[in-house]
């Protein structure tokens, strides 16, 4: 059980290591160079940010132990709030992660908290009906998101920072590093979830806490970018709280709608 643990926690800190300088430093470097909005530079970290649990949930889902992948997405959904608002405080910016402007996003959030919830409640969690109605809730969301940006999306797209000019080469070098972070939490998901097998296995931990511990661990990376960006845009002197509001939205919205209907797909293909 020691090296089973041992090899938990070693997963996490190469998460953690490999979401603040292989996934957020490129992935800002990347939205720099093309001029991208906070909204928008918000919603790659959250795309970027969900891998851990894209990955953990594949490896799991297929050993049959969905549990474990419920309440991985539902805990991963309910620490990335939590982080966020921990953030939040953090740089006395709560007000405006909860104010009138991000009433959409606040809802879409609420919503990735109580679905889980209902999944699990009425153990509908690995219906395979579920999973296709999760991914349709996906394409949805897609929708949503595309409406708003025709529609001009939040004020702080007036003011987002002016592109620079980046060569071939540097771009080139950054989609690189990030190719190579994504393929990092690859691995470092294997890992995870063969220790996360094997400490339920051969050593009885409930479903329920291996969840939570898989859930902390793949909300590091959200955890690294919340703060990095609330740091970055302080030091610059601009505003950072649509860029971590549009994280964690996304992050919410892909471990859900998409993560988690993925898992169902593998569980009912393979377990």
């Amino acid at each position: 059980m020691l090296t089973s643990g041992l090899w938990f926690a070693g997963s996490m800190v190469g998460i953690i290591l490999v979401a603040r300088f292989a996934l957020y430093e490129p992935a800002q470097k990347l939205a720099r160079a093309g001029g991208l909005s906070r909204s928008a530079t918000g919603q790659m970290l959250g795309y970027l940010t969900s891998a851990p649990e894209l990955v953990a949930t594949v490896f799991v889902a297929t050993t049959g132990l969905f549990t474990v992948v419920s309440t991985n997405i539902l805990g991963s959904n309910i620490v990335n709030t939590m982080l966020a608002v921990v953030a939040g405080l953090w740089f006395a910016q709560i007000r405006r992660l909860a104010g009138s402007e991000f009433r959409l996003e606040q809802a879409i959030l609420a919503a990735t908290l109580v679905i889980p919830v209902l999944l699990l409640v009425t153990g509908q969690d690995t219906a395979l009906w579920s999973g296709i109605a999760l991914f349709a809730g996906y394409i949805a969301y897609l929708r949503v998101m595309r409406s708003r940006s025709e529609a001009g999306g939040p004020v702080e797209e007036a003011d987002a920072r002016r592109p620079w000019r980046a060569n071939r080469a540097y771009i080139v070098l950054q989609v690189a590093i990030l190719v190579a972070g994504l393929i990092g939490l690859y691995l470092l998901g294997d890992v995870l979830g063969d220790s996360v097998y094997e400490l339920g296995t051969a050593f009885a931990v409930p479903a329920v806490v291996l969840g939570g511990l898989t859930a902390i661990a793949t909300s590091l990376p959200e955890l690294t970018t919340f703060f990095s960006s609330f740091a970055a845009h302080r030091k610059a002197g601009t505003d950072g709280n649509s860029e971590v509001m549009h994280n964690l939205m996304a992050s919410n919205v892909v471990n859900l709608f998409l993560v988690q209907a993925i898992g169902v797909a593998a569980y009912t293909a393979f377990a």
